[in-house]
């Protein structure tokens, strides 16, 4: 398993793990009238004005297992103010079948050592309340829950928790 910067020829293939893992790990989380309307390339863009802002400093990284892309983190500077926090963890996704081997642990490390190299040293998640594996997830990372919100989308009000870490160091590890 390889951890490294995304490279604009992964646009697709995370496109791809974005999409087929958010359909898997948010039905019945999110009306299914919404994950219906993802598409690849949709997501495809998404990543690639990411990727084209420098200005955000910002950044994603893959897991690659034997060539393919079977996970990703994306983060960078807050987006929004929350709290105290200067960082933002925008979206950890992962294959089911990767899920339990690590993978994410090194794609939360290498992401915590990136924003410390841009002098960010705390960081923030937003979750859908309802997504308790995600949740289990952040809390055995250290991450402490700091408040709860209503998100409306489309249409239809989704609950969210922010999960976040006071200091990046025990990540970075």
């Amino acid at each position: 398993m390889k951890i490294r910067e995304m490279i604009s020829q992964d646009l697709i293939a995370v496109a791809r793990v974005n999409v087929d893992t958010f359909r898997e790990t948010q039905s019945g989380i999110v009306p299914d009238q919404l994950i219906n309307t993802l598409s690849y390339e949709s997501a495809a863009r998404r990543f690639q004005r990411l990727l084209d802002n420098e200005e955000q400093r910002s950044t994603i990284f893959v897991a690659e297992d034997c060539g393919a892309i079977v996970g990703y983190a994306m983060g960078g500077r807050a987006r929004e103010p929350v709290a105290h926090y200067e960082g933002e963890l925008y979206g950890i996704y992962i294959l089911p079948q990767y899920h339990g081997t690590g993978v994410g642990r090194r794609l939360m490390s290498a992401m915590a050592r990136y924003l410390t190299a841009q002098r960010i040293y705390s960081m923030f998640v937003v979750v859908f309340s309802a997504n308790l594996p995600a949740i289990k997830f952040y809390e055995a990372l250290g991450g402490k829950k700091c408040c709860d919100r209503t998100m409306a989308l489309h249409g239809w009000n989704l609950k969210e928790a922010i999960y976040g870490w006071d200091s990046l160091n025990e990540l970075c590890r």
